[in-house]
């Protein structure tokens, strides 16, 4: 490709353009005037090709002459990528987008406990539904049926950033990854006018990368959905019954759902290899876990139906099960709505029949599902529903990453059994060895990961306190850490040592134990069996100014007031 000139004497290349529907001027025309004995071929310039030619080109210029920002390298572990993580949409290292599924590799049963009939009950029952599974919790999903996902932005202008410069021994990484999503169809070239830039984050080996695109600046006029997320707490509750555990993961739960047209132009993102924007919904932007909340919500709850011509392509024995008549007559061909104001995720609500109630009676966490029954024919009988209404939806499965028939499953970084739940083992192992932090971000980092596991830990407020009322000063100096440095290696302690909470029984009366000291005022909430008084959950909070100044039986009622509180929904 030899540059040319535009009439304000910037060098452009012929056979580049970002139209999908552009096709390059013959070879043959670009080299009249070269070399006659040079074979070419006329060829299209497809999405792929296009792809190739601006990696060719990339390698063939210096970092100045691409009008790029300066390369932005983050390392894998650092406390900015954790700040950032939830702003930052991570390209996965892609294989197989679409590896094939063996039903037989599936997580079923309890060695020793499970019977083999049981075994092969449940993988019947997989094997059944096996469409919807999928070998790789990175595979491309096939498109969920009746959903879409829409991004307003409100009156903001388009900001289009300058792409960030890639070093070359890294080009191929980022060129190969861009490749594999071209080829699936979950990105295509763009002309949008929004453009943000990719950011590489350096493993620790210092040699491979994992690419994310920055949507920091766009996810700032992204306006949020009102859809709520579940409180996690409110999902650990009702396994007081549960005997037989499984969980599900929704493979690459986000690509499965289709966009508008301006979300796409928004989600737009720009490379030295070029500009391109997604077809499907990428993790990252703003109100992606809200849409995805709510389609995987009306699987569960059976709110909204599909629109008659998507509704056509379900298979027979689907409708057959959630006893639906199959639409009758031609439907046009539809295209995803480029609607600006009255877009929902669902494409049309319609209401579905009465009597299509709920499938689990619980809600998921974003694209995690977890359920418990009180036997295993049971578990096999809502696993079955449950597969018929994903398909239903056309939602798919990861295999590697759900679990059936089980005793305990890990969910949402506890693990839930039959006789209650506790902090994963994988959390405590990570804090055992932990140093005591640095900076003040670093603390407060660490305060905040505790978040999830206060309800375990027994006077929590009052052992974390000295943490909270630490400064960057005090820290940087490295003085008066004494209290500090120990309240940090309690806190270590107690969560290794996390104790199992029963799950809550609403048969029988809870019993509250207040107790609070010059500091906080806590509680154990919990239930008797067997004489003993087993914890259900703890609770606490420091006390304010004021209320350091009330009497202990006044600071004991703060206590119970906090129970009722905070535990109202058990």
């Amino acid at each position: 490709m030899s540059p040319s000139e535009d009439d304000d004497g910037d060098e452009y290349f012929d056979a580049i353009s970002l139209d999908d529907e552009y096709v390059c001027d013959s070879p043959n025309e670009i080299l009249e005037e070269e070399d006659d004995e040079v074979p070419v071929q006329d060829w299209p310039c497809t999405p792929l090709r296009k792809l190739e030619l601006e990696y060719e080109r990339c390698m063939k210029m210096n970092a100045e002459d691409l009008d790029s920002e300066p390369t932005i390298y983050i390392h894998e572990g650092s406390e900015l990528l954790s700040q950032l993580r939830d702003q930052l949409v991570l390209l996965p290292e892609l294989k197989d987008l679409s590896p094939s599924c063996d039903i037989e590799t599936a997580d079923v049963g309890e060695p020793g406990i499970t019977t083999p009939d049981e075994e092969h009950k449940m993988r019947n029952i997989l094997k059944y539904h096996r469409s919807i599974f999928l070998g790789d919790g990175n595979a491309d999903p096939a498109p969920a049926r009746g959903v879409v996902c829409d991004l307003d932005v409100g009156d903001a202008k388009p900001v289009a950033q300058h792409s960030r410069s890639v070093a070359p021994h890294l080009s191929m990484k980022v060129y190969e990854l861009i490749k594999k999503l071209l080829e699936k169809g979950l990105m295509e070239h763009s002309e949008s006018p929004w453009a943000s830039p990719i950011v590489i984050v350096l493993k620790k080996n210092g040699v491979d990368i994992r690419m994310y695109i920055d949507y920091r600046v766009v996810n700032t006029f992204i306006k949020l959905s009102n859809y709520p997320l579940p409180l996690i707490d409110d999902l650990l509750i009702g396994f007081e019954s549960a005997m037989w555990f499984m969980s599900l993961d929704m493979a690459s739960g986000f690509w499965a759902i289709r966009m508008t047209e301006r979300a796409k132009l928004i989600s737009a993102f720009v490379c030295p290899f070029g500009h391109f924007q997604w077809v499907r919904m990428p993790f990252g932007l703003k109100d992606a876990p809200l849409v995805y909340q709510a389609v995987i919500n009306n699987c569960l709850w059976g709110f909204v139906r599909l629109p008659p011509e998507e509704e056509a392509e379900v298979d027979q024995d689907v409708l057959d099960f959630l006893q639906l008549e199959c639409p009758r007559g031609v439907f046009p061909e539809e295209k995803v709505p480029a609607l600006t104001d009255t877009m929902t995720v669902f494409q049309r609500n319609i209401p579905t029949p009465s009597h299509m109630g709920p499938v689990l009676g619980r809600s998921s966490y974003i694209d995690d599902i977890a359920h418990g029954a009180v036997s295993w024919d049971q578990l096999c009988e809502d696993l079955n529903k449950l597969l018929f209404w994903l398909r239903y939806w056309n939602i798919s499965v990861s295999l590697p990453k759900s679990e059936f028939g089980k005793r305990s499953i890990p969910y949402l970084s506890h693990e839930i059994s039959a006789e209650g739940i506790r902090a994963t083992p994988k959390i405590a192992k990570g804090v055992q060895d932990l140093p005591f932090p640095n900076t003040l971000k670093g603390v407060q980092s660490f305060s905040e990961s505790l978040n999830y596991c206060h309800k375990f830990i027994e006077d929590f407020p009052v052992v974390a306190a000295v943490l909270y009322e630490l400064t960057d000063e005090q820290i940087r100096s490295k003085r008066d850490l004494s209290r500090a440095k120990e309240s940090f290696e309690i806190l270590k302690r107690k969560i290794v040592s996390t104790p199992l909470l029963r799950h809550p029984d609403r048969t029988k009366p809870f019993v509250i134990i207040p107790h609070a000291n010059r500091w906080a005022a806590c509680a154990v909430l919990g239930q008797e069996y067997d004489g003993v008084i087993h914890p259900v959950r703890y609770t606490g909070r420091v006390l304010n100014d004021a209320e350091l100044r009330y009497h202990i039986a006044e600071k004991e009622v703060i206590a119970v007031l906090r129970v009722l509180q905070v535990f109202r929904t058990l």
